[in-house]
């Protein structure tokens, strides 16, 4: 009995360890078509966002925890002759229009400034500096769908959204 107590503080080492162990982050992209929002004074498009579609994501849906980490990457090109202002919102449901989206929706990326004629590229850790309501943003991806929106304001809108994605690192059983 004294040797099995002598061992029971390695012994919890290695349960704990081996629960790390067998358990596992998940990598997974979504990569939203272009998309060009036009307008007299703001614009919106959306992308609906379904779990089904994404076969790492629906592969693992039944072992998902948690989100650990998400992030964005996108190119904005302001196609316009003044300044556009960008954001990112998401729900559950859709939108027809920007006061829709801008009364209902909730804010994930905010006040990303687009010089006129010029592009703004947000990597994945730049995205940091927008992103709002994460813990919302992570709900939604956990319940599996949920519908992506970009607004746009400027004097006479057209701004281009090119290689959107987001970036979730999800943990997962194994």
């Amino acid at each position: 009995m004294k040797k099995l107590l002598m061992y029971l503080p390695i012994l919890l080492i290695i349960a704990f360890v081996g629960c790390n162990i067998i358990t596992g982050n998940i990598l997974i992209v979504i990569d939203l078509d272009d998309q060009t929002v036009t307008g007299e004074s703001s614009g919106f498009e959306s992308w609906p966002v379904d779990r089904e579609d994404f076969s790492d994501w629906k592969d693992h849906a039944d072992d998902l925890n948690h989100v650990v980490d998400l992030g964005f990457a996108t190119q904005i090109i302001n196609n316009g002759n003044s300044e556009a202002t960008a954001r990112f919102w998401v729900s559950e449901n859709p939108y027809a229009d920007v006061a829709s989206v801008e009364a209902n929706a909730t804010l994930v990326l905010n006040t990303i400034t687009i010089p006129a004629g010029a592009t703004k590229k947000i990597t994945w850790s730049e995205s940091y500096d927008y992103i709002e309501n994460f813990d919302t943003l992570k709900e939604l991806i956990m319940k599996g769908k949920f519908w992506l929106y970009a607004t746009a304001v400027s004097s006479n809108v057209n701004v281009t959204f090119h290689k959107n994605a987001i970036i979730l690192t999800i943990n997962a059983k194994p």
